[in-house]
């Protein structure tokens, strides 16, 4: 019975020994990565500026901040694109509609130009017959008056 707690307290201590060494490594691990990642940004800018040549990971960076500008050149152009192509449909149909709107003026001008002349004739007419009431009136009027001197001396004479 002895002999079982003793090994169970050896296994149970070589678990938490076992964990224990798994977390400080992990730890470790994580505090290299983030210095070390920081250490060789700097080791590296500090060896580019001395030597003056351009490191691979540098010329990849470059290679991949250039392309990332390629691409949104790109996309720019893609709107650009679209926005000329949406602004040419939109010019045709303005065209479209000054050829249509040309062609109903045309129309309504030779609507207005018939007009005219119709006033014209009907104007022509009133004023013919205007001149035709004012001869009548005044041969009327000389009718009257031989009618009253006619009259007037047939009065006398009786």
């Amino acid at each position: 019975m002895k002999l079982i707690k003793l090994v169970w307290r050896i296994i149970l201590n070589i678990k938490i020994i076992t964990i224990t060494l798994f977390l400080l490594s992990s730890l470790a691990l994580n505090v290299v990565l983030f210095i070390g990642g920081s250490l060789y940004s700097s080791v590296n800018s500090g060896f580019e500026i001395i030597t003056g040549v351009q490191t691979v990971s540098s010329k990849n960076q470059a290679i991949i901040k250039k392309l990332g500008n390629d691409l949104l050149a790109e996309q720019q152009q893609l709107k650009t694109k679209s926005k000329l192509v949406e602004s040419t449909v939109q010019c045709a149909s303005e065209i479209g509609n000054g050829r249509q709107l040309k062609a109903q003026l045309a129309g309504i001008s030779g609507q207005l130009s018939a007009l005219r002349g119709a006033r014209s004739a009907l104007e022509s007419r009133i004023e013919s017959q205007t001149n035709q009431l004012v001869s009548e009136r005044a041969e009327n009027q000389k009718l009257k008056s031989q009618l009253m001197l006619c009259s007037s001396s047939e009065q006398n004479t009786d």
